[in-house]
C-alpha cells in the first residue's frame, strides 16, 4: 500500500502537479512566474509567486527556511515546450535596462524657427520697400529721406525683441495671456470710447490716442485684446460657444468695442469682426450657420459693384460731394470714371501695377510714388511693390504669407491646450484678413477701406501689434514637446 502511494506521488511529481497543501514545486513556479501578472479575463491582479512562497515560508518557520537554503532541489524545472519556446521569446524580446532607456527618444521642446524665419523675410522685404516709397514724401515733409525708414526699423527691433522675451518666457506669457484675457478686452474698450471722446483726428477720422506725447491706434490693440478675449472664451466653454441662446453675451462683449472702432474706422471693425467669425467658426460645430453666412457674404460681394453701379446710373448721380465719405468711396469704387476725383487713389494703384509688368522696373525705379500714389508707404505699398518687382515680386511677397499663415495653422493643430491654439487661430485670421482686404483694395476688387499690409507698410501700433501677435504664436509653439 504505501509502495502504490509512494509511486502514485512519483507519478505527480514528474506530470509536476502539486498537491494540497504543499510548496509549488519548481516546474510550476517557473510556469507562472512567465505568466502576466494581470490576469486581463478575470479582470483580477495577481500577487507575485515570490511574495506567496515568502509568506508560506514564515509560516513554516527558520527550520523549514534553512532547509531549503542548504538542499536545494535537484531537480530541473520541468516546463511545457509550448511555454518554454514563449519564455525565451519574452526573455530575447525584454530589452536591458540601459539598452531600453538608450532607445526610449529623448522629449524636447519645439520651436518653430521657419515661422521666425518668415517673418524676419517678410519684414525685410517691407523695410526695402518702405525705404524706396517713401524718399519723396519724408522729403517733401522736411525730413531726411530715410525718416520713414529708420522709425520702421526701431519699431521692427521693438517687435522682435518682444518676440525674443516671449520665446523665453513661453509659459509665462501664455499663462499671463490667459489670466488677462477679459481685462484686456475692459481695458481696450474703455480706450475705444476714450479715443472717440478726446482722440486725435487725422485724414478725416478720429483713430489715434495721444498718452505722453506717444500716438496710439487703438483698433490694432483691440484687435490682441479680441483675440485672448475669443480665445479664453473657447476654452471655457467648448463646443458649446455655438449655442448662440446661451452665449449670446460673448458677442455682445465682443461687439461693443468692434463697432466703437467701426464708427471712425470701418476696415479696422471688419477686421474685427472677421476674426470673431473665424475663432467662432473653428470653436463651433454648428458650421452650417457659418457656410451659409460666408456664402452669402460673398454673393453680397460679387453683386454689390453691379447693383451699384446700376443705382448710379438709373438715379442720374453726377456729383457727390454731398454724400457721406463711407458712401462717396463706394460710388467711387463702382464708378471710377465717372467719379475720377475721388478714385484718384484706386485708379492711381491701378496704373502702378500695370506698368510693372512681369519683372517690374526694378528697385527704387517707381514712378507712381513721386506724388502720384497717395499713402505709397502705408496702404498702397503693394502697388509700388508690383511696379518695381512685377507679378513675380509680388506672388513672392503672397507666396511667403501663404507659407506663414500655413505654420500658424500648424502650430495650432499641435498646441498643447485649447487655448494655445485658439490664440494662434486668431493670429491666423487677423493676418489672412488683413493681408486679402489690402490686396483687394490695391487692385479694385473692394473698396478703399484704408487697410495696411502686415510687416511691410510702414506703421507704429500696427507693426508693434502684429509682431507681437507672432511672438505669441513662437511662445505657443515652443510649449510644444515632441521626441524628433
Amino acid at each position: 500500500m504505501a509502495a502504490k502511494k509512494k509511486d502514485k506521488n512519483a507519478v505527480n511529481r514528474s506530470k509536476g502537479g502539486v498537491r494540497t497543501g504543499q510548496r509549488p514545486g519548481p516546474s510550476r513556479t517557473a510556469e507562472r512566474q512567465s505568466e502576466p501578472a494581470y490576469d486581463v479575463g478575470k479582470g483580477k491582479l495577481r500577487t507575485s509567486v515570490t511574495a506567496i512562497d515568502q509568506h508560506r515560508n514564515h509560516k513554516q518557520g527558520p527550520q523549514r527556511q534553512a532547509q531549503q537554503q542548504v538542499q536545494p532541489s535537484g531537480r530541473r524545472p520541468q516546463m511545457k515546450p509550448e511555454r518554454n519556446r514563449q519564455a525565451q521569446t519574452v526573455a530575447a524580446a525584454a530589452p536591458a535596462p540601459q539598452a531600453a532607456a538608450k532607445a526610449a527618444p529623448r522629449v524636447h521642446r519645439y520651436y518653430d524657427f521657419y515661422l521666425l524665419i518668415a517673418v524676419l523675410a517678410i519684414f525685410t522685404i517691407g523695410l526695402l520697400m518702405v525705404y524706396s516709397s517713401s524718399q519723396y514724401t519724408a522729403m517733401m515733409d522736411g525730413q531726411p529721406h530715410d525718416y520713414y525708414f529708420k522709425r520702421q526699423l526701431i519699431i521692427g527691433g521693438a517687435g522682435f525683441f518682444a518676440i525674443l522675451v516671449c520665446s523665453l518666457m513661453s509659459g509665462l506669457v501664455i499663462r499671463a495671456l490667459r489670466a488677462l484675457a477679459v481685462p484686456a478686452l475692459a481695458v481696450t474698450t474703455f480706450l475705444t470710447l476714450l479715443t472717440l471722446l478726446v482722440g486725435a483726428s487725422s485724414h478725416g477720422a478720429t483713430r489715434w490716442l495721444r498718452i505722453g506725447g506717444v500716438s496710439i491706434q487703438t483698433a490694432e490693440i483691440a484687435k490682441v485684446a479680441i483675440i485672448m478675449f475669443m480665445a479664453a472664451m473657447v476654452d471655457r466653454k467648448g463646443f458649446a460657444i455655438g449655442r448662440f441662446r446661451k452665449n449670446w453675451r460673448i458677442l455682445l462683449y465682443v461687439g461693443i468695442p468692434s463697432f466703437l472702432i467701426m464708427m471712425e474706422n470701418l476696415s479696422s471693425g471688419i477686421i474685427m469682426f472677421g476674426i470673431c467669425f473665424v475663432m467662432y467658426f473653428v470653436g463651433s460645430k454648428n458650421w452650417k450657420l457659418f457656410v451659409f453666412v460666408g456664402i452669402a457674404g460673398i454673393v453680397a460681394l460679387i453683386v454689390a459693384k453691379p447693383l451699384t453701379a446700376y443705382i448710379v446710373e438709373m438715379r442720374g448721380i453726377v456729383n457727390i460731394e454731398e454724400v457721406n465719405y463711407r458712401l462717396r468711396r463706394i460710388l467711387a469704387w463702382a464708378c471710377p470714371e465717372q467719379f475720377p476725383d475721388d478714385a484718384y487713389q484706386t485708379l492711381q494703384g491701378l496704373y502702378a501695377i500695370g506698368s510693372g509688368g512681369l519683372m517690374g522696373k526694378g528697385l527704387g525705379e517707381s514712378i507712381q510714388k513721386f506724388g502720384a500714389l497717395p499713402e505709397a508707404q502705408n496702404d498702397m505699398i503693394f502697388s509700388i511693390i508690383c511696379e518695381e518687382l512685377g507679378f513675380v515680386g509680388a506672388f513672392l511677397v503672397v507666396t511667403v504669407y501663404l507659407f506663414i499663415i500655413f505654420r500658424l495653422y500648424d502650430i495650432a493643430r499641435y498646441a498643447r491646450d485649447l487655448f494655445s491654439s485658439m490664440l494662434c487661430v486668431g493670429v491666423m485670421a487677423h493676418i489672412s484678413i488683413q493681408v486679402i482686404l489690402n490686396i483687394a483694395v490695391v487692385t479694385g476688387f473692394i473698396p478703399n477701406t484704408g487697410v495696411t499690409l502686415p510687416f511691410i507698410s510702414y506703421g507704429g501700433s500696427a507693426v508693434l501689434c502684429t509682431l507681437g501677435e507672432i511672438g505669441i504664436a513662437l511662445a505657443v509653439s515652443h510649449e510644444i514637446l515632441t521626441d524628433s
